[in-house]
């Protein structure tokens, strides 16, 4: 995707820069399927002005769900901590015919859309939580479990133990 500068290139003409440059894209979804939005997952070890390694990459304003909002007969939902981690549970057959899948936007990433989407499961029975094996995804856990019981209280709460520093 290109990104305009705002500025002019030597030509004359509108300058820009690639945005998601060397990156697996994975599309967001609004409610009616729609894509909305992208994620972009850096194929390679780049740093932000800051200096810290960045990997993670989404549009400005970033709106949608990945891999869509959950249907609407859902009685089992796996949040996952990231849209990869999403992504290989749903290369499992005996996962997908069975349970919805919803990606977290990482430890932090419960959003007013997630909440929004999981309000609408009026079936729903039971939230998973798998989340990476390490502190991050153990504290997330602890934060977001008690407010979705408190949210859903006929829903059961869990927790997929992921081996310690491993991800999904």
């Amino acid at each position: 995707i290109l990104i305009d500068l705002g500025t002019k290139g030597r030509t004359g003409n509108p300058a820009y820069k690639p945005f998601g440059k060397w990156s697996i894209v994975f599309a967001l979804k609004n409610k009616q399927g729609q894509v909305t939005g992208f994620y972009f997952r850096s194929t390679l070890e780049g740093k932000e002005q800051s200096g810290t390694p960045a990997k993670h990459f989404y549009l400005k304003d970033r709106q949608g769900l990945y891999p869509n909002y959950p249907s609407k007969d859902t009685k089992k939902l796996i949040l996952t901590e990231s849209i990869i981690d999403a992504a290989t549970l749903l290369e499992q057959e005996s996962i997908k015919s069975q349970y919805e899948i919803l990606s977290l936007y990482g430890t932090n990433g419960l959003t007013e859309e997630h909440q929004k989407a999981i309000k609408d499961l009026h079936d729903l029975e039971e939230i998973i939580f798998f989340l990476n094996g390490d502190a991050a995804g153990t504290k997330a856990v602890q934060k977001y479990a008690p407010m979705l019981k408190g949210e859903y209280p006929s829903v059961k709460i869990s927790n997929v133990q992921v081996p310690e520093n491993e991800d999904v």
